[in-house]
């Protein structure tokens, strides 16, 4: 292969981890949206929605780094910033990619953080709830002592 065809394949394999990365993103906020005590499966379907994607970007990671090996090999650099554009005009559109990659990946980071501080807060208020039912039991229990109080009997001789 050429190094104009590994850059295109490069490329390619990018466009397709943007792509899902964009998926991913929004199935973040959609979790935002969804993060109440209601939704627990709605939740669970949208996490194992983005796994599936996340499992899909680590393959096409993976076939990106033995096509980036190989190019690195051809033309004797250390990184994709080394390569020259004016004699490679398709690098242009690679580096942009991987640019829009990593400012989708903080876009995720800063989504995911917002999403655990609201999980976090809808656990706090079910754990304040269960805190209330057990005080409630335990008041409830007081005021129904007379059942545990084992009762007298007592014998009536009647034939006196």
């Amino acid at each position: 292969m050429t190094p104009e065809q590994y850059i295109q394949k490069l490329t390619d394999l990018s466009l397709k981890k943007l792509d899902n990365m964009k998926k991913i993103l929004n199935l973040t906020k959609k979790q935002f949206e969804v993060i109440t005590e209601d939704s627990i499966n709605e939740l669970q379907s949208l996490i194992d929605l983005k796994q599936k994607l996340i499992d899909e970007i680590n393959e096409l990671d993976d076939a990106f780094e033995v096509y980036y090996s190989r190019l690195k090999s051809i033309l004797g650099i250390e990184s994709m910033e080394e390569v020259s554009i004016s004699k490679y005009n398709e690098a242009v559109k690679l580096q942009q990619t991987i640019r829009e990659i990593f400012d989708t990946a903080k876009k995720i980071q800063t989504t995911e953080n917002e999403n655990n501080l609201k999980a976090r807060g809808v656990l706090d208020s079910l754990g304040g709830q269960i805190r209330q039912i057990k005080q409630g039991k335990i008041a409830n229990s007081g005021y129904n002592i007379g059942g545990k109080i084992p009762q007298q009997s007592y014998y009536f001789d009647t034939k006196k």
